[in-house]
């Protein structure tokens, strides 16, 4: 039986979270950036161990499920399912191998990106012991086991952040210190470095613009070292060449060695009385915080630190952020208290408060298990949440009884 804790713990500063070994880069204000393979198919192409819970206290939650209907906040979900290990996985051969896990970030392909994936299917990445991970791992149909997805010649080294975008999966390779590009069947399409990079850390899509025949496609980045989060623009003119540059769009307050920003891009956001447009949704761990900045693919140069949308408790370090995709409420894990919390954005109440992995978390952050989160739809209507577990090392998943 895993325990609910009534009453969140306060926040800690520490944000070390059991990694040995931890490495600087230095990082220059620049406005620019390098690639190793061309981007033109990125900017063209079209975009079983179970464990009860107990019920929230958190919020009240109506008992819809008495009357068939679908369950559509985490209040209602009571069982958690292991999908599978990311540290014992198959290989391209189908053969078992143990790779160097402690996964972090989930993605989900939102269609058929052939060869390689299919809707649905998820992709974990494995940043590893002393973020030195060189995988990421593949669970088809969000069942296991896992398979390896890239090949070992890829430069993939701490992998974090991951987001799809324009039918390619998008890597914030954290130790490697670039941006990876890979197609659907896990090859290499290209890598993006730049000045402004200092361990890219969350990752998520973002806008597609026009300015007359041009076309713009952004995506959006955080570093761990420097807590800077970072828009890159991918420029497609209508003749010649495609560029693309990165920008700093926003400074956060570092977190002591690492400050693990998670990103998430929404065309739309309603905040109280108003409706935000092109919103970047950004944790701020060192201030328990959530943060938007709206019209995110227009900001110039600018180090500010986003409108808070929510801040404090149940806030405890968090570290991983996904959209409800029944209701639009905010799914994040914490790194302090391995607890996860739902917000509702627009009236900024909380919705509900799990604690999903029993391990407490020391004030170094020892025991700290909750990194990914990805909120499905299922085929009965009820709401699942995909996590990653990084004591455990498995990929599992909260869903009803």
């Amino acid at each position: 039986m895993v325990p609910l804790l009534s009453r969140p713990k306060t926040a800690c500063a520490s944000s070390r979270l059991s990694m040995k070994r931890r490495k600087r880069f230095s990082g220059k204000m620049l406005i620019g950036a390098s690639v190793v393979l061309a981007l033109a198919l990125l900017a063209t192409s079209a975009g079983f161990a179970l464990q009860a819970l107990t019920a929230s206290h958190a919020a009240s939650y109506s008992r819809n499920n008495r009357h068939n209907r679908a369950l559509t906040t985490i209040n209602g979900l009571t069982k958690i399912t292991q999908v599978g290990s990311t540290a014992t996985i198959l290989n391209t051969q189908g053969t078992q191998i143990t790779v160097d896990p402690n996964p972090y970030k989930i993605a989900i392909a939102p269609s058929n990106l052939l060869p390689g994936l299919r809707t649905g299917d998820i992709v974990v990445s494995n940043i590893g012991n002393e973020d030195k991970g060189i995988t990421l791992v593949k669970f088809s149909a969000q069942r296991g086991p896992g398979r390896l997805f890239n090949t070992a010649t890829d430069g993939v080294l701490g992998p974090a952040g991951l987001a799809f975008e324009q039918g390619k999966l998008l890597v914030a390779n954290s130790t490697g210190n670039s941006v990876l590009v890979f197609n659907p069947n896990g090859t290499l399409f290209a890598t993006l470095k730049s000045p402004l990079f200092n361990g890219p850390w969350g990752i998520t899509a973002g806008a597609v613009t026009f300015e007359g025949r041009n076309k713009t496609v952004s995506f959006f980045t955080a570093n761990k070292f420097d807590a800077k989060i970072l828009r890159v623009d991918v420029i497609v003119p209508a003749r010649g060449a495609i560029k693309f540059r990165v920008t700093q769009i926003g400074q956060f307050t570092k977190n002591g060695m690492l400050t693990k920003i998670d990103l998430h891009w929404l065309p739309t956001l309603r905040v109280r009385d108003r409706t935000w447009q092109d919103v970047l949704l950004a944790v701020d761990p060192a201030n328990n915080r959530v943060a938007a900045f709206a019209r995110s693919s227009s900001l110039r140069g600018t180090t500010g630190k986003g409108l808070t949308i929510f801040q404090g408790n149940p806030l405890n370090q968090p570290g991983g952020l996904s959209i409800n995709p029944l209701n639009g409420d905010l799914l994040i894990v914490n790194l302090m208290d391995n607890n996860l919390i739902e917000l509702n954005p627009t009236s900024g109440r909380v919705v509900g408060v799990k604690q999903i992995d029993p391990a407490k978390v020391d004030n170094q952050g020892n025991g700290s298990a909750l990194f990914g989160v990805l909120g499905v739809k299922d085929q009965r209507g009820n709401l699942r949440v995909f996590f990653t577990d990084d004591n455990t090392n498995t990929l599992d998943v909260l869903s009803a009884s």
